[in-house]
């Protein structure tokens, strides 16, 4: 089965080689765009990663590519659920609030270190852990709604230290307008969870009192 895999593999970058053999162009952001044809998920910093590695020669790049992914496979992630408070309120324009969701990693290997979680509209990267297979973690982002009113669709994708993505994108849907909830019902959540915690905190040191207490009163007994 790996060998098989592996002529296949073989086969797809000669094809790729062959494609690009007759390319003369020294212009960086051409060489990008092309180097970004042999995988959709290839993003532009990833393209640079390898060709500057290969001082911009696109045929040792394109090899240098191909044995990366061959000896190292891309993990997996399952999207286990939106955990965002309020997700189905809308948000008033500029606000501040946070997305939640719940991962697992249903691949065989171990998310590598250096992780990160990125949107489709800015180059902000989100570190996340290095999760083994068949665990699960919460990924917590805070993000700013836009300045304007309407309904809006971001983008999530996870990336290799290297800038690779795995896995199936995450999508979040965001209704823009003057009345929204959203701020308001996270913050009146965190303020119900740090007064629980006050709460438990307050609890504790009750129990902790009397247990000493009774502690006590039993010492005295078999005094």
């Amino acid at each position: 089965m790996e060998d098989s895999l592996e002529q296949i593999t073989d086969d797809i970058e000669q094809n790729f080689l062959t494609q690009f053999s007759s390319m003369v162009t020294t212009d960086k952001d051409d060489l990008i765009k092309q180097f970004q044809t042999l995988g959709e998920n290839l993003n532009y910093s990833t393209a640079a990663f390898f060709l500057d590695m290969s001082n911009w020669n696109l045929q040792a790049a394109v090899g240098c590519y191909f044995d990366f992914m061959f000896f190292s496979r891309l993990p997996s992630v399952k999207i286990i659920s939106d955990l965002t408070i309020g997700k189905d309120e809308k948000v008033t324009p500029n606000t501040q609030f946070q997305l939640s969701w719940q991962l697992q990693n249903n691949g065989e290997t171990s998310w590598p270190v250096g992780s990160y979680l990125r949107s489709e509209l800015d180059d902000r990267k989100y570190d996340v852990p290095s999760l083994a297979p068949n665990d699960t973690t919460i990924i917590t982002v805070d993000v700013t709604s836009p300045p304007t009113f309407g309904f809006f669709t971001s983008k999530w994708f996870l990336c290799t230290p290297y800038g690779s993505q795995f896995g199936d994108s995450i999508t979040s849907n965001l209704d823009v307008c003057e009345n929204g909830t959203l701020a308001i019902t996270q913050h009146l959540s965190q303020l119900q969870t740090l007064a629980s915690f006050g709460e438990t905190i307050e609890s504790t040191s009750v129990s902790r009192q009397n247990a000493s207490y009774e502690t006590l009163e039993d010492t005295d007994m078999w005094g």
